[in-house]
């Protein structure tokens, strides 16, 4: 494989990365070449095509500071920081069907060559003593085949536990001793060998030229780096999914179900204990194919205030209500 050397080292921000493989895979890769390079992170990635309220503790990310991005790959949702090494592998689609294992196993024989023996595991796992120490995704086009994964070096498996899993702390300490159980980190097993040795040691074994990035390609990536940068990619870039916001405010019990495609009310539905004083369809159809962020939000509310809709409710309070729900902003 050919090393890719990106400068981008104490970055921990994955947009760079993420373009940086659509850039191998659109413009470097020839028939015959496999590149490689590894990176490092520090928040919850989710896959392409996941849900962010489904797969996160959102409270518990933005008391942290954790950040959220979504990858170009499918699969599902990591948590990552810097004690926990990224690879990716770029090469020429095959022209038979993908299989993780033909990848994952030169990550294998480098690290026999530490005497860690590590086995493949169902689809695109690898495991140590039976534990997983590493998760993989990919994507294949025109251009070709991109696999990138996780490699566990001392990663902190209890605040990726609290990240990933929803705020009820029983659930999260039962998370915590089931992840402890199913997944561990590398440093204890490799006799001191620190991250940056375990890099290189990739590097040495499994690379065997190097293609340095030029200044104006490095240019060129952070500007396609925008597009997985941007709140649309992260988090309008979703299925299309049902958001409910469920609240006692002025005026009853409130549930809003909203219909949600790329960011798009497709349709809403208000119901609760509330006295309605005129139908409400007046009401909810000015929010239908409309952006649901707050700008939108307050341009309604000011057109349709609900107190002429239901009896004793309040427009602000409404509008906190719907403001629960909005991500990203």
């Amino acid at each position: 494989m050919i090393l890719i050397r990106h400068h981008n080292e104490g970055n921990l921000k994955p947009y760079f990365y993420f373009a940086l493989e659509e850039y191998v895979l659109t413009h470097l890769l020839k028939n015959d070449e496999t590149y490689f390079f590894t990176w490092e992170i520090h928040g919850v990635v989710i896959g392409k095509n996941q849900v962010i309220e489904n797969e996160v503790n959102l409270a518990y990310l933005k008391e942290h500071q954790i950040d959220v991005y979504r990858r170009p790959t499918g699969g599902g949702c990591v948590y990552a920081d810097h004690r926990n090494t990224m690879f990716s592998i770029i090469t020429k689609r095959a022209n038979k069907e993908f299989t993780f294992k033909t990848y994952l196993s030169k990550i294998i024989d480098s690290m026999k060559l530490l005497n860690i023996h590590i086995e493949f595991s169902g689809r695109n796992d690898l495991l140590f003593e039976g534990k997983k120490i590493s998760g993989n995704a990919f994507l294949q086009n025109k251009y070709g085949m991109l696999m990138h994964g996780t490699f566990l070096y001392d990663c902190d498996l209890e605040t990726m536990v609290r990240a990933i899993t929803p705020s009820d702390e029983k659930l999260v300490s039962k998370g915590i001793d089931s992840v402890r159980s199913r997944v561990t980190n590398l440093k204890p097993y490799l006799n001191g060998l620190s991250q940056e040795q375990l890099i290189k040691h990739f590097e040495n074994t499994l690379t065997y030229q190097t293609y340095e990035l030029s200044q104006e390609e490095i240019k060129t990536i952070q500007e396609m780096a925008k597009k997985y940068e941007s709140k649309d990619w992260i988090y309008k870039k979703q299925p299309a999914y049902t958001k409910i916001l469920k609240k006692r405010i002025p005026g009853g019990l409130f549930e809003i179900k909203l219909d949600l495609e790329e960011g798009i009310i497709k349709s809403i539905a208000i119901q609760g204990d509330f006295f309605d004083t005129q139908s409400l369809k007046t009401f909810e159809d000015a929010f239908i194919n409309q952006p649901y962020d707050k700008k939108t939000v307050d341009a309604i509310l000011q057109n349709y205030p609900i107190e002429s809709f239901i009896l004793d409710a309040k427009t602000d309070d409404l509008k906190s209500l719907l403001y629960e729900g909005i991500l990203g902003e």
